[in-house]
């Protein structure tokens, strides 16, 4: 079984009352992890399962040093996004779709 999942970060919200609210560091600022453009394919067939390592090197396009981005070689996706997004990467690569057509 072969599947492949491209994930691309469309939109990067920031909303500083709610991170003053709520925030150990109330001044944390924007995700350092991700960059509106980044994109990642995560495969699953007989050499690779990306799933399994939170998409540890799934990053194929950034602007961005990829030593220093979630998905590069150093770091895999990180916990708050990875919950987010696990269920639809999975589901994609057990052959499954989300997204009408």
């Amino acid at each position: 079984m072969k599947h492949k999942v491209k994930v691309i970060v469309i939109d990067k919200k920031l909303y500083p009352e709610l991170q003053e609210q709520y925030c150990t560091n109330p001044l944390s600022g924007p995700c350092p992890c991700y960059n509106v453009g980044d994109e990642f394919i995560f495969y699953r067939d007989n050499e690779r399962d990306d799933f399994w390592h939170m998409g540890l090197n799934t990053i194929v396009k950034t602007n961005s040093d990829l030593n220093a981005i979630a998905g590069g070689p150093k770091m895999p996706f990180c916990s708050e996004a990875w919950d987010t997004v696990s269920r639809y990467i999975y589901e994609g690569l057990q052959g499954g779709s989300i997204m009408k057509g």
